[in-house]
């Protein structure tokens, strides 16, 4: 998209940033806001002679996150020297979080030598007049907005759910959607009744998951390898196929923040839907699996910190070996096994060379994570040392 000339930066280079929450619903490649969005900066840059030598699209992606690929793409070249000058139709556009329209504005860009234009908002970083004094209270009236849609949003679908419309967006697997209610599929209806018979007779999810892959059932998501336990596990304890379906069970922590957190019991809401099995075989399912549910065993210190450098799957704890979960499922992944023992051993001795002296028992505290490849070790440690490549054995 952008063109370096000798790997000296542009001392005349502008950008244009345009972007737009959702699809304005027409068949075009862009956006109608887009498009006027670009008209807007191009004819704002002609009459101020600056040379636009590149466009950044991020179209259909919310504001308020902050990994758009075009304006972290943007940024970058910025960082470099490649632009000179940034210019948007208004703030909101460049983002809708007041906290990083702030650290923008006030310190990243002018620490680069950045220049922004916002051309409805009359802001201009290279003016000193007052009303870029205003940009501060603009970014957080556009934050505002943002909330107020999201409290709007979720006030709506509460609404909705207390008069009995479901609004899930993904439909649980033995159900289709029919208008606002759900109904049963007959076909995997059938295989949901199966699954809580067999488990009744004593097979275990390990079994089941089996049975229906070599059967050729599809599974819920149709995954490659079929079914599995933890799938079969899930469906034997969710009350939706005795008739309740349950929502309102998370939320979201804030408008900003896309993590969920469990509500209280009593905040969710009870929906009925027609019942696969009756609530007495459900209830004697849940009483089997107690009976069956293993002691819970405190995880190794290296579960969910280490992952594999080949595939990208995250790397198990079996025993006294670290193994790709992903070569386990056989997706074609060769990175072997590794002893556990011999990666901390090598761990401590990478960090003694760095100066840090620690035993075992201490690595939790430091190591952030592990990236395991056929070769090498990559750890990355929370105190912020630079990377440290360990060999294995």
């Amino acid at each position: 998209m952008l063109t370096e000339k000798g790997n000296r930066p542009l001392d005349h280079s502008a950008a244009i940033y345009m972007r737009l929450s959702r699809d304005d619903g027409n068949d075009r490649s862009e956006s109608e806001s887009i498009v006027s969005q670009r008209m807007l900066l191009t004819q704002y840059a002609s009459r101020n002679h600056l040379n636009i030598i590149s466009e950044f699209v991020d179209d259909g992606i919310s504001g308020l996150r902050w990994d758009r690929p075009a304006l972290q793409e943007m940024l970058r070249a910025a960082g470099r020297g490649w632009i000179r000058t940034i210019l948007v139709k208004d703030l909101s556009r460049l983002s809708r979080d007041y906290i990083r329209i702030g650290e923008l504005i006030e310190y990243w860009f002018p620490a680069h030598g950045i220049r922004l234009i916002s051309v409805n908002d009359g802001v201009d970083t290279c003016d000193r007049a007052a009303c870029n004094d205003f940009s501060p209270f603009k970014a957080l009236m556009n934050d505002w907005y943002t909330r107020d849609i999201s409290r709007k949003v979720r006030a709506a679908i509460s609404a909705r759910q207390q008069a009995g419309i479901c609004t899930l967006a993904t439909i649980p697997y033995g159900y289709i959607r029919k208008g606002n209610q759900l109904i049963v599929n007959s076909e995997q209806g059938k295989v949901i009744r199966g699954i809580f018979s067999r488990y009744l007779d004593g097979f275990s999810c390990v079994r089941i998951a089996a049975e229906l892959t070599g059967s050729g059932v599809s599974s819920p998501r149709h995954a490659d390898n079929g079914w599995s336990d933890a799938t079969v596990r899930r469906m034997l304890m969710n009350p939706v196929y005795a008739g309740k379906l349950l929502l309102r069970k998370t939320e979201l922590i804030s408008y900003k923040c896309k993590k969920n957190r469990q509500r209280s019991p009593d905040e969710a809401i009870c929906f009925s839907v027609p019942a696969i099995i009756s609530a007495v075989q459900f209830a004697d399912v849940q009483r089997r699996m107690k009976l069956n549910r293993h002691r819970k065993t405190v995880p190794h210190w290296l579960s969910g910190l280490a992952g594999c450098g080949e595939c990208g799957a995250r790397m198990i704890v079996t025993g006294q070996r670290l193994i790709c979960a992903g070569r386990r499922r056989k997706n074609g992944c060769r990175n072997g096994s590794l002893r556990v023992e011999a990666l901390e051993t090598e761990i401590c001795h990478a960090m003694t060379d760095a100066g840090i002296q620690i035993g075992k028992a201490a690595l939790p505290f430091f190591v952030e994570s592990v990236r395991i490849t056929q070769k090498t070790a990559d750890v990355q440690l929370w105190c912020r040392h630079p990377d440290e490549s360990v060999p294995k054995e």
